[in-house]
Formats: C-alpha cells, sequence, structure tokens
C-alpha cells in the first residue's frame, strides 16, 4: 500500500445509477475521455445530482487507452453502460480511456462534499484531492 500512496487520488462525479452499480462490484471499468496526467491509485466515487453525495472509493487496478471501438469491443461485457448511451458520450471522440475498478470501499452511509472541506464544490470531470482529504473518508469506511 505504500507505494500506491505515493500516487494520487482523484475525486471524480459519476451519474448515479453507475456510481451505485461501482458500489455494488458490477461495474468493473469506468469510461472516461482523458486519461490523468498524474498516476492514480483510488478514486473517490461522488454520485452526481439528485444524490450528491460520496458513496465510497476504489482502487485503480489499470487504465486503458485506445478508440471507443476499442474500448467497446474490450470493455462492454464490465462497463455497465448499454451501446447507444456509450456511443452517445464518445460520438465526436477518436479516443478514450476505460479505468479499471479494483477493490471497491463502499462508506456506512454517504457524505456530502462539505464532510471533506466546506469549500469544496463537485468537479466537471475530477479534481485531485489531498490525502488529508482521503483520511477524513476513511473514517466513513
Amino acid at each position: 500500500m505504500a507505494s500506491n500512496l505515493s500516487r494520487h487520488i482523484v475525486l471524480m462525479p459519476v451519474k448515479p445509477q453507475f456510481a451505485h452499480l461501482i458500489m455494488k462490484g458490477k461495474k468493473k471499468a469506468e469510461f472516461r475521455k482523458v486519461r490523468f496526467i498524474k498516476q492514480v491509485s483510488y478514486i473517490v466515487v461522488y454520485a452526481s445530482s439528485p444524490v450528491q453525495k460520496i458513496l465510497g472509493y476504489y482502487e485503480v487496478s489499470h487504465i486503458d487507452e485506445g478508440s471507443p471501438k476499442y474500448l467497446w469491443k474490450r470493455y462492454r461485457s464490465v462497463g455497465g453502460i448499454i451501446y447507444k448511451e456509450f456511443q452517445s458520450y464518445y460520438a465526436n471522440s477518436t479516443r478514450g480511456v476505460a479505468i479499471g475498478i479494483g477493490r471497491v470501499c463502499t462508506l456506512k452511509h454517504a457524505i456530502p462534499l462539505t464532510k471533506l472541506n466546506d469549500s469544496l464544490v463537485a468537479p466537471q470531470s475530477f479534481v485531485y484531492l489531498p490525502f488529508k482529504s482521503f483520511e477524513r473518508i476513511l473514517e466513513y469506511a
């Protein structure tokens, strides 16, 4: 775990239906349009509106990049999304990313962002979190 802690932690908004699938272990790949610049070990799952709470976090098992066609072929059975939504998401993209979802930790009680920091707002895509914020999340696990 020490090598993982030298990497980064991301807070990522996820539509509630996908966030719940991740927390239940039924979604094993999260699709995104852009790859992280930094090495990421954990992703904190923030269920976007109307839930607007942190549900838990997961270890990043791997990150794969390629064309939407490649990503669909490789991850369609574990992506938790139907093809029509996938196509719509990548409509104007030639590249995409699949984030492999490793060990998942669901919080006992979902928490609002204000529990981490009063000034923290939900990011559009993602934000790197300081380790102190992640430690606060671990208190709710």
